[in-house]
């Protein structure tokens, strides 16, 4: 009788337990990050009154006889499986779709979360905005490399409030040179392409323009004119082009010019680049074939350097790319649809990509990588200690921290502008604390009746 009593107190006991359990994950309901906990019961010790017999020739085995001594608590299992999420559109704030942790450091310890609700501080690094904790991940060099084969460290964003200028060194032209403009004419005979003192007429030519940047992000426009030279009948036949390019919109009409002096002519088909400084270069044998295209794509580029010594910049020195030029009878649209030069930027803006790449936008239109999230997994996630704050920490049956880039090795996808909300289910929670209440009752009558019985014998001796 005794027994029973106990085993109802220990029913109590437990059942409170995991009232307080069902209790917390219902404070939780909207605390992002939050995952929810279950109690798991099992039964006590047993008392043995008898043991088991093996069966014999005459007689046949008995059973073992036991009596329980109540319940207990088998474990307190957490339960990582991932919530839903919330659109903040706040820039900062992300994430996880899929497996792992975000990465956050107080300079010590490192703590693992889903709590991707981050913010940059005045300082420039990205912290959690609950305790300040940073976030880890992998910095850009200055190229916008990232390397995330090496030690995630904190995300400062303090040495990319700037982008340096960077002098042009690639120029590619796109666009149609139209195959009907006619041949110019110099005294009645072809023009001569490699001749500084015989210039085609306006009406026959394609004039574009583009601005270039030296080493300090001065700025500077580079004039094109595009004509042509030659129809080869062949077979096969081939269309030839020529290209002035000029500091001076005049080109020959610039004032002082001096073909002797000032013009040099160049065979892109042989694979030629001007010997000096721009001053007025005319590029030759650009060769379209019967089919509007460039004749030999690997052999359509100069390189042309430009001084800048009175600026007191390096000399521009950049290749010019005629190979994605087309000749077909249409309008003419040749222009420069790429340059790579740009002048120093102030970052304006960022963006987080889904595979937590953060770029900076600069003022100056670039856009560059500045770093990237790093994520943590582990094998028994169930196994991490809750440190409170949304945090977990590593244990000795979480496994081994592995720490990877979003999108990689089994790391899930970053949501940008999104929060992960927490994973309790409330009418789960709901049917648990029902159950949880009639047990606790049930264990309550089972002391009361034990104590009634008492009563009763008790009551034996009037």
């Amino acid at each position: 009788m005794m027994r029973s009593m106990y085993s109802g107190v220990a029913g109590l006991k437990n059942h409170q337990t995991r009232m307080d359990v069902i209790g917390n994950n219902i404070a939780n309901v909207n605390t992002v990050g939050f995952k929810k906990s279950r109690v798991v019961f099992k039964d006590s010790l047993y008392q043995s009154v008898r043991g088991a017999s093996s069966p014999t020739n005459s007689r046949g085995g008995t059973n073992p006889m036991a009596i329980g001594l109540g319940m207990t608590i088998s474990s307190i299992d957490q339960v990582h499986n991932p919530a839903p999420t919330t659109i903040t559109n706040k820039t900062t704030d992300m994430a996880i779709d899929g497996s792992g942790y975000f990465i956050v450091s107080d300079g010590g310890s490192s703590y693992y979360t889903r709590a991707g609700a981050f913010d940059f501080d005045k300082l420039g690094s990205l912290v959690s905005t609950s305790n300040g904790y940073c976030v880890q991940g992998w910095m850009a060099d200055s190229n916008g490399n990232i390397d995330t084969t090496g030690a995630a460290g904190n995300i400062d964003m303090s040495g990319f409030n700037t982008t340096p200028p960077k002098a042009t060194e690639t120029m590619d032209f796109t666009g149609n040179l139209a195959s009907t403009l006619e041949i110019p004419q110099i005294s009645g005979a072809d023009i001569d392409p490699t001749a500084g003192d015989e210039h085609p007429d306006t009406a026959n030519s394609v004039i574009t323009s583009k601005e270039v940047y030296d080493s300090l992000g001065n700025k500077l426009t580079v004039y094109f004119r595009f004509f042509k030279t030659e129809v080869e009948t062949g077979p096969p036949a081939v269309n030839d082009w020529a290209c002035d390019i000029s500091l001076n919109p005049d080109f020959e009409n610039a004032a002082g010019y001096d073909a002797a002096t000032d013009f040099e002519a160049v065979d892109v088909s042989a694979g030629a680049s001007p010997a000096g400084d721009l001053n007025f270069i005319r590029a030759y044998n650009i060769q379209f074939d019967e089919s509007g295209n460039i004749v030999d794509a690997d052999n359509s580029q100069i390189a042309i350097t430009i001084d800048r010594s009175t600026a007191g910049a390096d000399d521009i020195v950049m290749e010019v790319d005629f190979s994605q030029l087309s000749q077909y009878n249409t309008a003419s649209t040749a222009q420069v649809d790429y340059q790579d030069g740009y002048s120093m930027g102030n970052l304006s803006s960022y963006t987080i990509g889904i595979d937590g790449t953060i770029q900076g936008v600069y003022d100056n239109g670039q856009v560059m990588n500045i770093a990237r999230v790093a994520l943590a997994n582990f094998q028994n996630p169930a196994g991490l200690i809750q440190a409170g704050s949304n945090l977990f920490q590593e244990s000795n049956n979480s496994g081994d921290c592995v720490v990877g880039a979003p999108g990689d090795a089994g790391m899930g996808a970053i949501i940008p502008g999104s929060l992960e909300m927490s994973n309790v289910d409330l009418s789960e929670e709901f049917t648990d604390m029902i159950v949880t209440q009639r047990g606790f009752q049930a264990n309550s009558r089972l002391i009361t009746t034990s104590d009634e019985m008492l009563q009763e014998l008790v009551n034996l001796k009037r």
